[in-house]
């Protein structure tokens, strides 16, 4: 069972299922952060619809910077940032949110194993801060990793998710 970066502070990990479905990559995934599991790894996913997600989030690499949400208390910033992009906003904060991209700190992949949390990555000008809940959202918890760790894991699980997916292409399974 692969797994990349560091279970005690950000990684990721993945299995393929025995009967895979070829190009579909049925297996599990889940984050770590701090030691705990993010995710449903048990539950079960398409790990090629977590690729191609996982894809999309790597557009935000390295561009997660926003001062202002990095000063706030963590928990402050996480119910702005779950507000902005999952629940209701004021007119006020709807343009912050789009002017800042703020869509670029959700790090995680909208896929079923992940119904049950939310995590966003936010860096200052020497942290990366990974903010993190599971639902219902009460007892955010906040992790401080190296400035673009977040990104690495992620580029690299891409990176080592694509490479599954070409073989499983290739087999034609």
């Amino acid at each position: 069972m692969p797994t990349i970066g560091d279970t005690t502070r950000f990684a990721a990990r993945y299995e393929l299922d025995t009967n895979s479905g070829g190009g579909w990559m049925f297996g599990r995934f889940c984050y770590w952060c701090g030691g705990q599991v993010i995710g449903d790894f048990e539950l079960g996913t398409s790990l090629r619809d977590v690729l191609f997600q996982l894809e999309d989030i790597t557009k935000g690499t390295f561009s997660r910077t926003n001062v202002r949400l990095s000063r706030m208390r963590p928990v402050d910033a996480f119910r702005l940032l779950d507000a902005a992009l999952f629940g209701n906003v004021t007119l006020n904060n709807q343009k912050a949110a789009e002017q800042e991209e703020w869509a670029k700190h959700n790090i995680i992949p909208p896929v079923d194993i992940f119904d049950q949390w939310k995590a966003f990555a936010v860096d200052d000008e020497i942290v990366s801060r990974v903010l993190f809940a599971h639902d219902p959202f009460n007892d955010v918890r906040a992790l401080d990793l190296q400035l673009g760790e977040v990104d690495r894991v992620i580029k690299a699980t891409c990176a080592a998710l694509l490479e599954e997916h070409e073989r499983a292409k290739q087999a034609g399974t």
